[in-house]
């Protein structure tokens, strides 16, 4: 494959299947991308891992799409920080379906320094959840989501899903005038004189620009607290987390614990993409 991969497949040896395979051939198809499959040996046989890599390959070729195979020893966590360092615009799939609870947590607590200083796209799939018709994104309303949600709105217009926008307003802890503004009116943000309504008055633009149906649910409330009720009541497809701020601009809420803290009790596909200060909505990203 001489096309750079845009979507790559995380994998470890060992397991009893592979739903980040499947998913990521889905996902690649949507995008029309093309794929890498980057295997990890570890101590488990590998002959489940070669025959699921063998059936997405065929997959892959039917439709058309460049794709490559390569083999590594090690665990999947070295496959993602291998992924994300040399290919930081690819999105980077993987599963912990087959992990307990602690082991979810803990590798999601190994990847959080990935998280915070690089702004590639990371894909957990647990549960499938195809076709993709609800994609929710949670934002802080900052710059540092615009890379998220772009990603989400290519997303959603390539599988013609509705994407929902949710802004979690905490109760007030500061004593500043935004702070203030933010509690007093959360129920009517878009219409407040916030740089949170300027931005998602923007990113609903650009969803619909892009020919995607958009809204705003705006919640009061502890944050992970809500986004997880949120996504429990929503029945959405994808669920996308990454600013590094909420509301109160001078808090992160929006951080990589709360990303594992959801992620560990939500089980449909979590997207993570965290962007920079400077992002604007007219950069290519």
């Amino acid at each position: 494959m001489t096309a750079q991969p845009e979507v790559i497949l995380c994998l470890q040896a060992g397991l009893p299947d592979y739903p980040d395979i499947e998913y990521g051939v889905n996902i690649a198809g949507l995008l029309q991308a093309p794929v890498k499959f980057l295997c990890m040996r570890g101590r488990g046989a590998t002959a489940t891992l070669e025959q699921a890599v063998k059936q997405g390959s065929e997959k892959l070729q039917a439709a058309g799409l460049p794709f490559e195979v390569e083999w590594a020893k090690g665990l999947v966590a070295e496959a993602i920080e291998t992924a994300v360092r040399n290919h930081p615009q690819a999105l980077a799939i993987f599963s912990d379906r087959n992990r307990p609870v602690w082991r979810r947590l803990l590798r999601l607590g190994r990847l959080r320094h990935l998280m915070a200083e690089l702004s590639s796209p990371l894909l957990r799939v647990r549960d499938t959840c195809w076709p993709i018709k609800e994609i929710l994104v949670c934002s802080g309303g900052m710059a540092y989501t615009i890379r998220l949600e772009k990603m989400a709105i290519r997303l959603a217009k390539a599988s013609g899903a509705r994407l929902t926008l949710l802004h979690i307003v905490e109760p007030v802890t500061l004593d500043y005038s935004l702070a203030r503004e933010m509690h007093e009116h959360w129920s009517q943000l878009i219409e407040t004189h916030t740089p949170q309504a300027r931005h998602f008055i923007k990113v609903v633009a650009a969803a619909k620009e892009a020919g995607v149906e958009a809204r705003l649910l705006v919640r009061h409330g502890e944050v992970v607290q809500e986004i997880i009720r949120e996504v429990r009541s929503g029945d959405y497809d994808m669920v996308g987390l990454g600013s590094a701020y909420s509301s109160h601009s001078l808090r992160n809420l929006y951080r990589p614990d709360v990303t594992a803290l959801v992620s560990a009790s939500v089980d449909c596909p979590i997207l993570t993409m965290r962007g920079k200060e400077s992002d604007t909505f007219e950069q290519e990203f």
